[in-house]
């Protein structure tokens, strides 16, 4: 297996109680190497030779509504918020949409084309600036605008090479396929809609394993390697029958691209919405994306998921980790993902970092 217990360990510690997942890869070779997922159960319950204690165990587990049978690093999807960016600047900049020299204004409030209703930045804030800026300090506004400007059929697509509506060709059963929430036609007559899957949010939905696959592809040069965690097949003795080659799975950027979505990131982590929470030991650097979905209407009670993707060292990646905070109560939606997830991603990615690197 890929998995490393000294890396499971670390995920389970710095995620503590909190429902959610915490997901580890080698962007080079798609191995993964921590998938940790809270809620989960003890399997030695389901285990026993007494039938009635495995049929209690199952019943109990099974109307359990926080669902700890399925894995919800691969087979749960959620609002991906903000972290939706890296694919929406992604599907700019390949397009030609967008570039490093794009300027979007300063705005609190933007209606989109064919509606009334306004889209705001988090928090009703002004935003706007350079790609930098706005990437930086995770402008809403300035990320609808882009999605309008490259249009459905561009934007599916875009999507598309991700892997999104495709299920991912993971070694594990029952990894859930991340959606974009629509085909082209769903947004030709409702760019409004377009707008909001823009930043994340509407019908979007990822797994936290498939949002570190994203993140491992711009730290891979624009390369999406298949996940696994079967590293090898042996005999009852040991011999060695079959191993598994890294394989890639989807380009969804050149390694122009990738570069400067690395830039980009970078400037996330160290002035942006991660600089307070993701400073690594020994100063190493960090590209990082973070994402707070909001799930209700306005005007309804809050409840927010905290995301965060981030890969070190940003010059040459060693690790990709993506944490995800499942927002179930008043203490999770009222904070950030950069708040919230950015400590565990900067201890999960420090307990990596301090492993020997490879030969």
């Amino acid at each position: 297996m890929t998995l490393r217990a000294d890396l499971q360990a670390a995920a389970k510690k710095a995620l503590g109680n909190r429902e959610g997942s915490v997901v580890v890869l080698d962007p080079k070779t798609g191995a993964v190497l921590a998938m940790y997922s809270n809620p989960s159960y003890d399997p030695n319950l389901i285990a026993s030779h007494n039938g009635n204690v495995v049929n209690e165990a199952l019943d109990g587990l099974q109307k359990d509504t926080a669902k700890p049978l399925l894995a919800n690093a691969y087979q749960e999807r959620y609002m991906p918020g903000s972290t939706f960016k890296i694919v929406t600047t992604t599907v700019g900049l390949e397009t030609g949409k967008i570039d490093m020299m794009s300027v979007f204004k300063n705005e609190r409030a933007w209606v989109p084309p064919n509606t009334k209703k306004p889209i705001r930045n988090y928090g009703k804030k002004v935003c706007g600036g350079d790609l930098a800026e706005v990437f930086r300090r995770s402008c809403n506004i300035s990320f609808a605008q882009t999605a309008v400007a490259i249009g459905p059929d561009l934007m599916v697509n875009g999507a598309n090479r991700f892997g999104f509506d495709e299920r991912i060709p993971f070694d594990l059963p029952g990894a859930a396929a991340s959606t974009f929430g629509g085909i082209a036609a769903d947004f030709a007559d409702s760019l409004a809609l377009l707008a909001i899957h823009g930043f994340g949010q509407g019908q979007v939905q990822i797994t936290p394993l498939h949002m570190a696959m994203i993140a491992g592809s711009v730290a891979n040069g624009g390369v999406m390697m298949k996940p696994h965690v079967i590293d090898s097949t042996r005999t009852r003795n040991g011999t060695v029958m079959s191993t598994t080659a890294p394989e890639a799975w989807k380009t969804p950027m050149s390694p122009a691209t990738a570069a400067t979505m690395t830039q980009l990131m970078v400037g996330v982590a160290q002035s942006g919405t991660a600089a307070c929470c993701l400073q690594l030991n020994g100063g190493v650097s960090v590209a990082a994306k973070t994402g707070t979905a909001q799930l209700n209407a306005e005007g309804e009670k809050q409840r927010s998921h905290a995301w965060i993707t981030a890969f070190a060292p940003a010059e040459a990646p060693r690790f990709v980790v993506s944490v995800f905070i499942k927002g179930v109560n008043d203490a999770v939606s009222a904070s950030t993902g950069g708040r919230l997830a950015g400590p565990v991603a900067r201890d999960v990615l420090n307990a990596a970092l301090a492993l020997p690197a490879a030969p």
